[in-house]
């Protein structure tokens, strides 16, 4: 316990340390993306939609955004229903798998600054791994290496420590090899790869390459969330708008997400930084971010942390500890959908009560119709 709380600390003071240097840096300018909307200018859209959330009993904050432009940003439910604290567009949720977007583009910097190659062998990272020469980091990327293993650690762990772990629990499964499979391991790999090759904490990376460049004032790691002011809590139950059973996630769990699901974004943030990546923005070569999404790629493929939407776009998801979040961005990324909840517990909403097909269809109706009404 005395270790559990040693490490607990020092994650934090290490994360609480590049979020203050971030902090520093940045303008912290307000956006239409810190507001509510309403949709006033799209009334029948905006009245049809917020039906179709208040069916889902949706708890969390809906963003519709068209060429650039906020259409409408709502939240509904509770944030912390004990100390009556309502959801708004500025709280943050724990976005889950919807990060290994993120890696996947820190990932691409590496790789433009002559650090790594996407065609370079786990083995040259990792040479403890039974038959990690047969991976490539593309195909890690694309959960295509046949890489499993649970990270369920014990103890909470440092970060290094869930490196290490994480080398000592993955193993290559041949049936898998150039075969889809989602395995959140393999993204902290990739973390501990980054961690080889740059020298640099996953978390200072995050906020130096990601956090302060896009001036995101709504975006931490979870395991800050006692400071965060606006983080909610997720909440168990049979039904969304149920709010007797808040549930926080163990420290233990959080540590080991990294690279793979423990930030906490706003909704708007989560439209911002994936239309970065999409775009290339936070590349020195923005051509990267094709390469790395393998913009060609067929429909429903999974390339560098996001699905492809058909050819119209890019899709992500991702549910755990009692939230589920989901984003449909164009190929251009000027156009998308965000829905993000603190009221999802998949063992008994699912699929009922999820907001993953909702995202994506609202997001080809505010795609293909040219103007809303």
């Amino acid at each position: 316990m005395v270790t559990n709380h040693r490490h607990a600390k020092k994650t934090k003071q290490d994360i609480a340390h590049e979020a203050a240097i971030s902090r520093a840096k940045r303008p912290k300018k307000k956006s239409a993306f810190d507001r509510e909307n309403l949709g006033q200018r799209h009334p029948q859209f905006a009245a049809a939609f917020t039906q179709k959330l208040r069916n889902k009993r949706f708890s969390g904050t809906a963003l519709v955004v068209k060429d650039d432009r906020v259409i409408y940003q709502r939240s509904f439910g509770m944030a912390n229903a004990a100390k009556k604290r309502r959801n708004k567009v500025t709280s943050q949720f724990l976005v889950n798998s919807i990060q290994k977007s993120m890696t996947g583009t820190l990932v691409m910097r590496a790789v433009q600054a002559g650090q790594l190659q996407l065609t370079d062998r786990l083995g040259q990272y990792y040479p403890t791994i039974k038959d990690a020469d047969k991976v490539t980091l593309r195909q890690l990327l694309d959960m295509q290496g046949g890489v499993v293993g649970d990270m369920n650690p014990t103890t909470t762990l440092t970060e290094r420590g869930v490196y290490r772990y994480a080398a000592e629990h993955a193993r290559v499964d041949q049936a898998w090899v150039n075969k889809f499979n989602y395995q959140p391991i393999s993204y902290v790999l990739l973390a501990g790869i980054l961690n080889q090759v740059t020298h640099d904490s996953y978390y200072q990376a995050f906020y130096e390459h990601i956090v302060t460049p896009l001036d995101l004032n709504h975006t931490s790691f979870a395991q800050l969330r006692s400071r965060i002011k606006g983080m909610t809590l997720g909440y168990a139950g049979t039904m969304p708008g149920d709010y007797s059973n808040p549930v926080k996630p163990a420290m233990r769990a959080l540590e080991a997400e990294v690279g793979t699901g423990n930030v906490t974004m706003s909704a708007g943030d989560v439209f911002r930084t994936e239309r970065a990546l999409i775009q290339g923005t936070l590349l020195p070569t923005a051509s990267g971010a094709g390469v790395l999404h393998e913009s060609n790629a067929p429909a429903e493929t999974y390339s560098g942390g996001m699905y492809h939407l058909g050819k119209v776009g890019y899709y992500g998801h991702g549910i755990g500890d009692f939230y589920e979040g989901a984003f449909s961005l164009s190929k251009n990324g000027r156009t998308g959908v965000v829905l993000l909840s603190n009221n999802f517990y998949k063992k008994t909403m699912w699929p009922d009560w999820s907001i993953e097909s909702l995202t994506k269809a609202t997001f080809k109706q505010v795609l293909t119709t040219a103007k809303l009404k």
